[in-house]
């Protein structure tokens, strides 16, 4: 069959697709919102239709790395000593979505540009473990078997995290371009900054040594770094660290509620409430189970690949189509 040219064969009733007009999937996973935009760097921002909620965004992260965290101590470049190392530092716009995919907030987000750091000079040791989707499906598994009915699956989500750790080795980087702060363009790093290959293990240190501390019942599974627990007659509690966001399930409010203020107290958090996503999936709680769905996921794909209208079949393949059994007939 001859094809137009940059097309490619399509059921009956669907229509062609340019092969130039379809989406990469990465364009297609980070499908977004209308009217929302995700710039990349300062220029795009500037030109951008959200422009001032973006600039807003970024102007919040400046405040926050120089006044809040004390993470950048603002220099004039012709005050540096001569000589100096200076890491270039980017602007990294990222939108966060909500289980139904509608947006949630714009995150701006100023990192180093880590890939000039110098092994032995700038950073030494960089291994951070990271949790993995199969032990939060464990978490869901052990809070349902443990009956913790009420209480489980809360959420909590640290703000800027990184900014809480500290740094042993003398940094200094130079904002992105376009961007100052009080006149000056260039800082001294006084914290793990994002984007430092040391950061995500500074933070996984310095969050591991809280709860470890927080609870002398607490421990840490041998097998996946990232879940602590305690598990006792009297309290049953399971927390899973993802970076810098925390599932935790307990059958105690009291115990809860007092382990979230005096998180808090140490590091800004947010208590998110009942856990109702996690790593990009819905969650909804039953009676004894737990129901995990991508309805706003599949819903944008399906957007996307501009099937909304396709005629819906039980099976993806020729209701005629016929396999041999593998037999020999002679």
């Amino acid at each position: 069959m001859d094809l137009p040219p940059g097309k490619v064969h399509v059921p009956p009733g669907h229509t062609w697709l340019s092969a130039r007009d379809a989406k990469t999937p990465t364009e297609e996973i980070h499908m977004l919102p209308e009217g929302v935009s995700a710039p990349k760097g300062y220029r795009q921002v500037l030109a951008a239709p959200d422009a001032a909620d973006w600039l807003e965004s970024i102007q919040g992260e400046l405040e926050a790395l120089v006044q809040i965290k004390g993470a950048l101590l603002m220099v004039k470049e012709q005050d540096l000593p001569a000589g100096v190392k200076l890491l270039d530092m980017s602007l990294i716009q990222k939108v966060k979505l909500d289980k139904h995919r509608q947006l949630q907030k714009r995150k701006a987000r100023v990192s180093v540009r880590g890939h000039k750091q110098e092994y032995g000079v700038d950073y030494l040791d960089t291994f951070a473990p990271c949790t993995q989707l199969s032990s939060v499906s464990i978490v869901f598994v052990s809070s349902l078997n443990l009956g913790q009915v009420v209480y489980r699956g809360w959420r909590m989500d640290v703000k800027t995290a990184f900014l809480n750790s500290t740094l042993n080795e003398d940094l200094c980087v130079r904002l992105p371009r376009g961007l100052e702060y009080g006149g000056c363009t260039c800082a001294k790093l006084l914290t793990a900054v994002y984007g430092l290959k040391q950061a995500d293990k500074e933070w996984f240190d310095t969050s591991d040594a809280f709860i470890m501390g927080y609870d002398q019942r607490m421990r840490r599974s041998e097998f996946e770094p990232c879940r602590y627990f305690i598990r006792n007659a009297e309290l049953a509690v399971i927390i899973l660290a993802y970076v810098d966001d925390y599932i935790i399930a307990t059958d105690s409010k009291d115990w809860y509620d007092t382990f979230v203020l005096a998180f808090h107290s140490r590091y800004a958090c947010k208590d998110l409430g009942v856990l109702d996503v996690v790593m990009g999936i819905g969650v909804r709680w039953g009676s004894g189970a737990a129901y995990l769905s991508q309805t706003g996921y599949i819903t944008q794909m399906i957007d996307a690949c501009r099937l909304r209208d396709a005629k819906p079949a039980a099976l993806p393949m020729a209701s005629a189509l016929s396999l041999p059994d593998g037999k020999d007939s002679s």
